[in-house]
């Protein structure tokens, strides 16, 4: 079957891939260099100008957003320059706060919608899958949602474009598992076998958590349509929830300021103790995210085109 995984599906990498470019790890060692020294509001303020120019520069990223922007924002307002350029903005912050909280130690305030909810994900005696988008700040929110939660929980990530980005990213998230003992991280690897893994862990009552909206590379994609829009999400997490027949409870990250972000928990799209077809659960889950994304689709750090408009 296809891999349960969280989004993507990307070749292995390699020490020339994205060389100078937006993948280089030089850029994120620069950058943390820089904070160093500068203060928290002179970083802030400058992120402003240099988005703008990465979103002028970074071509194949900027028509991907205006192209998914201009079918999810009513009102044809998403294919403006501006309504990309607030996405790439936005993704820029969540990175300074990513910085910020892991190599220099600045604490992150969370707000819980949905705690009820959440306290029944957490009482809840067996495995669960946990379904997510690429919105917020999933890197530090999973390992804060891990030390609320007080249970073990296991994330699904796929390596980065760069081998020398995947070095600096492991060893920044390695170091996350050693200060969060409820923190579990996987890496979907070619020839990981991650998926049985994962529907081990929820036999055995584990909470995985997966990113089910993007699809790159040879993973199976999956195709939903509602309110005209047709969404191409990945067809792995789905299969994991069939075979399994967990509960699955969408939990989406928000930035709602500087190293503070909300965390939404909404009722199980799919409550557990049967086994539906992944294709009974897709329209679940995208009425689901579609909701999300509609309310913050300027939060959606997606850079591949992955909605189109259906004709009526």
């Amino acid at each position: 079957m296809p891999s349960p995984e969280s989004a993507t599906h990307q070749p292995p990498a390699t020490e020339n891939a994205g060389r100078l470019g937006l993948h280089d790890a030089r850029w994120t060692r620069l950058v943390l260099g820089l904070l160093r020294w500068m203060p928290m509001w002179l970083a802030t303020a400058l992120t402003y100008p240099v988005t703008l120019v990465i979103y002028v520069l970074a071509v194949p990223q900027r028509e991907a957003l205006r192209q998914n922007l201009s079918v999810l924002v009513p009102g044809g307002a998403g294919s403006s320059c501006m309504a990309g350029y607030r996405v790439l903005l936005n993704f820029a912050l969540t990175y300074l706060d990513r910085l910020w909280h892991l190599h220099f130690h600045k604490e992150v305030e969370w707000d819980i919608d949905g705690k009820a909810t959440f306290d029944e994900l957490r009482a809840y005696p067996g495995g669960a899958l946990v379904f997510t988008v690429h919105s917020g700040n999933y890197d530090i929110g999973a390992s804060l949602f891990a030390s609320k939660f007080g249970r073990v929980i296991h994330t699904v990530r796929m390596p980065e474009m760069t081998a020398g980005l995947q070095k600096l990213r492991e060893k920044e998230l390695r170091e996350q598992e050693k200060k969060e003992p409820f923190l579990r991280i996987h890496y979907n690897t070619p020839g990981s076998h991650l998926g049985m893994e994962l529907i081990r862990l929820i036999n055995a009552g584990e909470v995985v958590c997966v990113q089910g909206d993007r699809v790159m590379g040879d993973v199976a994609p999956t195709h939903e349509t509602i309110d005209g829009i047709c969404y191409e999400i990945p067809r792995g997490p789905l299969v994991l929830a069939e075979v399994t027949g967990a509960p699955c409870y969408p939990v989406f990250l928000k930035r709602l300021g500087r190293l503070r972000y909300g965390i939404e928990i909404g009722d199980p799209f799919h409550p557990g103790g049967s086994r539906p077809k992944s294709a009974q659960l897709a329209p679940k889950w995208v009425a689901v995210m579609h909701g999300f994304l509609r309310r913050h689709w300027d939060q959606w750090f997606v850079f591949e085109p992955l909605v189109t408009k259906v004709s009526a």
